[in-house]
């Protein structure tokens, strides 16, 4: 009688050490990405590029002005009022707390200015004057990081 060989079958062994370092990959890939968002509350526009612009930490109200003039304060629609601008941009800061748990004032807020790159300069500085009256001090231009080639 010939003599046949047979495979012999081999348990399956599940190597767990690749898997730690696949899951510690993707937990480091994930916080990492996750530093470089930001919390922009207004709508989407097209910003204007800069080469020099810095990363905000924490945008408390944004003013949105998109091409057509239309006014979004934090999604929040408004006609294209000043005054209305000026109510709205104090109500947003009610409940808002700052990095020491102390309330929000207009003082020690920011106020991010997302605007479309067609809009005319003089909409930007009405909306700016406009915060200004009501005691808003700190205020920051939305950009698009320009690439510079390198």
């Amino acid at each position: 009688m010939p003599y046949i060989k047979r495979r012999q079958i081999k348990k399956t062994k599940i190597e767990i050490i690749p898997m730690i370092d696949t899951m510690f990959f993707l937990l480091v890939f994930f916080i990492l990405a996750s530093l470089n968002v930001i919390d922009m509350k207004g709508a989407q526009v097209k910003l204007p590029s800069s080469t020099n612009q810095d990363r905000q930490a924490v945008a408390r109200v944004t003013i949105t002005l998109r091409e057509n003039g239309e006014m979004i304060v934090d999604k929040t629609i408004i006609a294209k009022d000043l005054e209305e601008l000026q109510g709205i941009l104090v109500q947003q800061l009610q409940g808002q707390v700052d990095a020491n748990n102390l309330p929000l004032t207009p003082e020690n807020a920011i106020v991010v200015i997302n605007a479309d790159r067609k809009i005319h300069y003089s909409l930007v500085r009405d909306c700016i004057d406009a915060a200004r009256r009501v005691k808003f001090r700190k205020f920051s231009i939305a950009t698009d990081p320009k690439f510079t080639g390198g």
